[in-house]
């Protein structure tokens, strides 16, 4: 089972350095991975629609202070990192992109924390922030162990060519990890459904 210790100390392995027991502890090796874990690990996250960071729920609406442009207003979901899509309805069959035609069909704006659509029900898909390592593949552990050394190389090794050489080997795992992340056949396990007929409440 992974955690983010274990995948700091990936990391720190790929570049040469010793592990860590805690991100608490009073290392510059603890210290960096403090400062880059999460913002290395969201962005991963952001970059892909992964099947096990998909969500879909039915958003709760707000007073709509851009009536006049929008016809209605929503919470966006506090996990939420990337919208994806948002429709009218939801079944399980639906695709987790959206095609050109939904996107005209279904215009949006994101403003902070709120988001204004012309639907009077909305459903929303997006990539949620999901911070237990147990859920991630192998694969995405390994290409987030890479994308982390990438960004630890220059504070503790001042080596841009390691830097260099750790990011090419990210990119290179992240693609490995998008490809059977594409691959995997769906089932409705795969998917974080939460929503409820109307509006979601919470």
């Amino acid at each position: 089972m992974s955690s983010a210790v274990a995948i700091c100390n990936l990391a720190l392995s790929n570049i040469g350095k010793d592990n860590i027991s805690s991100l608490n502890e009073p290392t510059a090796e603890a210290r960096a991975c403090n400062q880059f874990y999460d913002l290395t690990r969201d962005l991963l996250l952001q970059s892909y629609p992964w099947r096990f960071a998909g969500k879909t729920r039915a958003l709760a609406a707000l007073a709509n202070p851009e009536a006049g442009k929008w016809q209605f207003a929503y919470q966006r979901p506090n996990d939420c990192l990337k919208v994806l899509w948002l429709r009218p309805n939801y079944s399980e069959a639906d695709p987790c992109f959206q095609t050109e035609q939904e996107e005209m069909a279904n215009p949006y704006e994101i403003e902070q924390e709120t988001i204004y659509a012309n639907l009077d029900v909305a459903f929303i898909r997006y990539t949620s922030r999901i911070a237990d390592p147990s859920k991630y593949s192998p694969l995405f552990v390994d290409a987030l162990a890479w994308h982390l050394a990438t960004r630890l190389a220059m504070p503790l090794t001042r080596d841009l060519k390691q830097r260099q050489g750790a990011y090419e080997v990210a990119r290179a795992m992240q693609a490995m990890a998008e490809m059977a992340d594409a691959n995997e056949t769906r089932h409705s396990s795969d998917h974080s459904t939460e929503f409820v007929t109307g509006r979601y409440h919470g």
